[in-house]
């Protein structure tokens, strides 16, 4: 079992200016969990527009083995671009 002890998120939206919500889901114990994930403002890219944020945040996470791991955005009045999840940890 993965023992998720760090996660690292980068997601951009545009237009600039938009506020967003970041959200790492995932199982454990067979529950679908939500997890908010508190976003930083980075910079703003000139030629797309996108504004990009960053977050990395100390967890200690069980998912389920075999699951996935992702990361969603709520961007009311703008538009999510791509999102970046990494994640790590020691097997159990």
């Amino acid at each position: 079992q993965l023992i998720v002890e760090t996660l690292s998120v980068q997601v951009n939206v545009t237009p600039p200016g938009t506020r967003l919500e970041a959200f790492v889901n995932y199982a454990s114990g067979g529950q679908n969990i939500s997890l908010f994930v508190p976003l930083t403002y980075a910079y703003t890219e000139p030629s797309t527009q996108f504004d990009f944020h960053v977050a990395m945040q100390e967890v200690r996470l069980y998912p389920d083995k075999g699951t996935p791991m992702t990361v969603s955005v709520h961007a009311p009045g703008g538009n999510g671009g791509t999102l970046f999840l990494t994640v790590s940890g020691q097997l159990a």
